[in-house]
Parts: structure tokens; C-alpha cells; sequence
């Protein structure tokens, strides 16, 4: 694994998953996929943590939690990273931009309103409009995942069991 790829297929393969060399904390996410035997690539991503060989369709970005998320899209700067990504994603062919947040306390939308972090002055509330500000002007998803299923939730969103 010295090239970090890690391939039990044939490259021609579509559901060998591309995770971007930026990611961090993902060693239990690629052991998941050792597992199951997902193949997957490390390779650096123009949009996203994850996608499919070769097809833009879904791309995944990762984030750590609500406070991640809430330091990409209520701060200026970061915003608009965000938004030059997706609009990187949308001209790659993405039809399915997909923020997957790693968080096993958030269980529905009043856990979001009532969320709080010692680290940001953003409530739950405000993130929570944003983010829906965000679904209907850029059509993207945010789906909340406990830790212990994010590879399993990534193979699923990717559709890597689609012929």
C-alpha cells in the first residue's frame, strides 16, 4: 500500500471509490472498505472526500460534525470555498452533492436547532437555516451519520453496488 491504492478489481471497475488525499481521519472508513472488499483509490479531488471512478455524479465531502460544518458555511471565507466547490462539483457533472456529517448525538432537525459548541459563538439554530439555505439555492444534502457506519454510508450513498 506504499502507492496507496488499494485495488481487488480491474481499474475498468465503476465502483472503485476515489478518496481525496486531504481527507483526515478516515482510517476506519478505509478499513470498512477492506472489509467488504470496496476497492478504492487515494488520489486528490478537484470537489469532495469522495466519489466514484470516473463518475461525478455523487460526490460526498466528509465533514467531522456540526462544529466543521458549521465553520465552512457561517464564516465569510470558508463559505464561499464552499461555494466555488460545488460549483466545481455541478461543472464536473455532480447532480448529487452530498455533505455527510460524522455525529452520533444528532438524531433529528430539533437536535440541530437546539446544538451548542464552547468553540463557536454559531447556535444550532442559524446553522440550521443556513443549511437549508443551502439545499434550496444549491440543491446539495446534508445527511447525519453516527462514526461506526460512515464507510457502510458512503458505499450506500455512492451506489457502488449498481452494475
Amino acid at each position: 500500500m506504499g502507492l496507496k491504492i488499494c485495488l481487488k478489481g480491474v481499474l475498468m471497475n465503476k465502483n472503485i471509490i476515489i478518496c481525496d488525499t486531504r481527507e483526515k481521519g478516515n482510517k476506519k472508513i478505509l478499513e470498512h472498505f477492506d472489509k467488504v472488499n470496496q476497492d478504492y483509490i487515494i488520489s486528490k479531488l478537484d470537489s469532495g472526500d469522495y466519489m466514484l471512478y470516473k463518475d461525478y455524479t455523487t460526490i460526498i465531502d466528509k465533514k467531522d460534525g456540526l462544529l466543521e460544518l458549521a465553520g465552512n458555511l457561517c464564516h465569510t471565507q470558508e463559505h464561499e470555498r464552499i461555494k466555488r466547490e460545488i460549483s466545481k462539483a455541478r461543472e464536473l457533472g455532480c447532480i448529487n452533492f452530498i455533505f455527510l456529517i460524522q455525529d452520533s448525538k444528532i438524531k433529528s432537525t430539533e437536535d440541530i436547532i437546539n446544538w451548542t459548541s464552547p468553540h463557536t459563538k454559531v447556535k444550532g439554530s442559524t446553522l440550521l437555516k443556513i443549511m437549508n439555505t443551502m439545499r434550496e439555492k444549491y440543491g446539495v444534502r446534508f445527511i447525519i451519520c453516527p462514526k461506526k457506519q460512515m464507510g457502510e454510508m458512503i458505499i450506500k450513498l455512492l451506489n457502488c453496488n449498481k452494475e
